[in-house]
């Protein structure tokens, strides 16, 4: 009688194809193997410790990839790691999606709440964060520090409130069901500025989420005493003697206006962003990319 072809061994798992398994952010896989005492950072990355290897952890090498961490498939079953899909987190990426926010912007709001705080190497937990479930990681590739979050943390009404906010302030009207702002004539911004324009409230907000003090509607002090009308900027940034200028209006007394700072500007050697309407649908991009060209950095 022939016997029967014996069935080749499940092939091991790189942490990554794990986490895969396990449906958990490799992130947090990795970041879960250290706490257990199973792997330890180096500067080269990843090694193994002897609790690793007692769980049937060893190296494979690769052309491509060099020298990388494989685990056995009964790993996928380890009552430590299946405790991981009680026990999600989430990036601040995953977070945006559902409100159409992006990472930076996400950031930001939590930096505002006090849950994380922007340090050499980026984004770093703060105890107040440590309480929301917070877990503080570290980018194999760039070495800068980076958060994830329990999956939870998606109820949180505080969280909630400010993200809502923050997606409506940078949504024009027609892109949201029911727009907080609808009919408004004036609009106060978290800092308590108050805006004629949605326009100047978008540009308000992202000042101070990114912790850039400004003031709003700053008279210019280059003009005469006696001037019967003084001109006021959109926008002064007084540590970086800077001024913001938002050209949203149609035209009229209001366009003059800005036509008559403009020339100022001109005249005294002012530093000027202007924001053009179309500016207004990309605007994290336009005033960082706007800020990096007059030598301040933004997070």
């Amino acid at each position: 009688m022939d016997e029967k072809p014996q069935a080749e061994p499940p092939k091991p798992l790189s942490t990554s194809a794990l986490a895969k398994v396990l449906d958990v952010p490799s992130q947090q896989l990795f970041a879960t193997l250290k706490d257990y005492g199973w792997i330890r950072k180096l500067d080269e990355g990843w090694a193994l410790s002897s609790k690793g290897e007692f769980e049937g952890g060893e190296y494979v090498h690769s052309k491509r990839y060099g020298r990388y961490i494989v685990w056995p498939e009964a790993l996928t079953t380890h009552p430590l790691l299946l405790a991981l899909e009680d026990n999600r987190h989430i990036s601040a990426t995953i977070m945006g999606k559902a409100v159409g926010l992006n990472a930076r912007e996400v950031n930001r709001i939590l930096a505002e709440l006090g849950w994380i705080k922007h340090g050499f190497q980026g984004w770093e937990l703060t105890r107040i964060g440590e309480q929301r479930g917070g877990i503080q990681l570290e980018n194999d590739n760039s070495g800068n520090f980076y958060v994830m979050w329990p999956q939870d943390i998606q109820n949180d009404k505080n969280l909630n409130k400010q993200l809502q906010f923050s997606a409506e302030v940078y949504a024009e009207a027609s892109a949201v069901s029911d727009d907080m702002f609808a009919g408004q004539s004036e609009y106060q911004g978290l800092d308590g500025h108050q805006h004629s324009s949605k326009a100047h409230l978008k540009i308000c907000h992202w000042l101070y989420l990114a912790g850039i003090a400004h003031a709003c509607q700053r008279e210019l002090p280059f003009l005469a005493e006696d001037n019967p009308q003084p001109l006021l900027a959109d926008f002064y940034l007084p540590a970086h003697q800077l001024y913001i200028e938002c050209w949203d209006d149609a035209g009229g007394s209001g366009l003059a206006q800005r036509m008559q700072r403009k020339a100022i500007y001109q005249q005294y050697g002012c530093a000027v962003i202007d924001i053009e309407k179309e500016d207004l649908e990309q605007l994290d991009e336009v005033l960082t990319r706007q800020f990096r060209k007059q030598g301040i950095r933004v997070y």
